[in-house]
């Protein structure tokens, strides 16, 4: 595959597991939010023959978290979409188009409900999170916007439920669809969703610390 270099500089975010990314191989990055999102290991055709067979591990450190916390948390991601969160569960992932006031798509998240005053909007490819502050600050809503030290780490592939049940359990691979879990790595709580990209299936585990990432990374190349 032939094409342009990308020029790797401060003004692009690397990630918890970017140098096990780069001894693993990786041959391009393509950027979102601000990050580097490896794209492509041996060439597209053989990476996804081997997504379609087997399980791969993909650093998605770009979906950044915007979490809200406080009273009006509900309140200020119910004025960004369409979907009516009343009746979400504490341990349910939401599909939900973010839209501005004239019902343009701004962004299209997965919204993890971690309790009732908090939750992370798991972003696609925009600045939400400036979005949600300036909403927050102009109605004087009474929330904590902030992006946490959270970085996701997908498991995808027919194979993903065989990997996981060998690092965490047979009760996370029970974990249904959109649904939300916690696993402890070594002494720090966890989340880990069944949901990700790719239409084979799998989970999305929410590293909580860079610290951990490439002990996370190994462990999961040990299992």
């Amino acid at each position: 595959m032939n094409a342009p270099l990308l020029s790797c500089s401060n003004r692009l975010r690397r990630t918890p597991f970017s140098r096990r990314v780069e001894a693993a191989g990786v041959k391009a990055y393509t950027t979102y939010n601000h990050m580097l999102l490896p794209t492509v290991f041996r060439t597209l055709e053989e990476d996804y023959a081997h997504l379609k067979t087997a399980v791969q591990i993909w650093d998605v450190s770009c979906e950044r978290q915007v979490e809200i916390t406080g009273p009006d948390a509900r309140r200020l991601i119910q004025m960004t979409t369409p979907r009516d969160l009343n009746n979400m569960a504490d341990d349910q992932c939401y599909y939900i188009p973010m839209v501005d006031e004239h019902g343009r798509m701004l962004n299209d998240p997965v919204l993890n409900k971690l309790a009732d005053d908090r939750y992370w909007i798991s972003l696609s490819d925009s600045d939400m999170l400036y979005y949600c502050k300036g909403l927050a600050n102009g109605f004087g809503l009474d929330v904590n916007v902030f992006e946490p030290d959270v970085s996701p780490l997908a498991i995808q592939g027919p194979k993903a439920d065989e990997l996981v049940r060998r690092a965490f359990g047979e009760d996370i691979v029970n974990t249904r669809f959109f649904r939300h879990k916690t696993i402890n790595f070594q002494g720090t709580d966890m989340m880990i969703a069944r949901s990700g990209w790719s239409l084979q299936g799998g989970f999305e585990l929410y590293l909580d610390g860079s610290e951990h990432g490439e002990a996370v990374w190994d462990m999961l190349f040990e299992a």
